[in-house]
């Protein structure tokens, strides 16, 4: 099994694998969700260093190139496996259409509680259908969905049924934040050879900057910690957002950045 240097990169496909494929090349190595052609960060290839002269064009091909099998994955995803946050020759991608995520890999292997902890807010595992439906609903109230809504709702569905599989299976769990018996705030966690990664952390747009994230991310730390067999706790959040706030103010560090670059499918006209 590829192994990736980067800790976000390593436990992303640790995750992914589980419904996709990984192939490595020579040159990169490729991740593929077949059965969903939407999933950007499903499909992608990632290669070993940064980006230099040359490459938009060089890495843009050997994309097509290795999914030329799929032609309904109509985006690029591209990634570099550099725990040191290089950032590369990006300029010519970003002309070419792409932009470029740039996340904080944040590390703990001790947690303690935020500053204002929300009292009476109820954090544990899913139970129900009805909690999972519940959990489509909140991932579906973001104001600018990141594709247009036939395409965003159909995928928010597969990809939340992704995770519930992979909780089924053992590899980690669902947490629900429940206030007064309503879902305000969820997350995933999963968790292999003593590393466990967080996924898709939200909180009900109506219930933010109330310590529902802080509270929920510190009680299932203590719950990995304790019970997962995890000796490491990695969490990803966007350079630019508010939540790498959250994460270090219940004991996690900046410890690697990661880069990726994507270039969404142009709508059809």
């Amino acid at each position: 099994m590829f192994r990736a240097r980067s800790l976000a990169y390593r436990t992303d496909f640790m995750i992914h694998a589980f419904h996709g494929t990984v192939t490595e090349r020579e040159d990169c190595v490729r991740l593929e969700t077949p059965s969903d052609p939407d999933f950007y960060s499903g499909n992608m290839l990632l290669f070993p260093s940064p980006p230099g002269p040359g490459d938009a064009l060089r890495w843009v091909r050997r994309f097509h190139e290795e999914f030329a099998h799929a032609p309904r994955v109509r985006h690029v995803m591209l990634g570099w496996d550099d725990p040191h946050g290089s950032k590369g020759e990006v300029e010519p991608f970003l002309a070419a259409g792409f932009t470029l995520g740039e996340n904080d890999v944040l590390t703990a292997n001790t947690v303690h509680p935020p500053p204002r902890p929300l009292e009476g807010l109820e954090v544990r595992p899913l139970e129900s259908d009805a909690e999972w439906a519940a959990v489509v609903e909140l991932h579906l109230t973001d104001d600018e969905p990141p594709a247009p809504l036939d395409v965003y709702v159909p995928f928010v569905h597969r990809h939340v049924g992704r995770y519930r599989e992979l909780t089924r299976a053992g590899l980690g769990s669902w947490f629900g934040a429940f206030l007064e018996g309503r879902l305000v705030g969820d997350l995933g966690i999963f968790c292999r050879e003593g590393v466990a990664r967080f996924q898709e952390v939200e909180t009900h747009p109506e219930f933010r900057n109330r310590g529902v994230c802080g509270t929920m991310v510190h009680e299932v730390s203590r719950h990995a910690l304790a019970n997962m067999g995890a000796s490491v706790l990695v969490i990803v959040a966007d350079e630019h957002g508010p939540a790498g706030r959250i994460y270090r103010s219940v004991g996690f560090r900046n410890t690697e950045r990661q880069y990726m670059l994507n270039r969404r499918p142009v709508p059809a006209t």
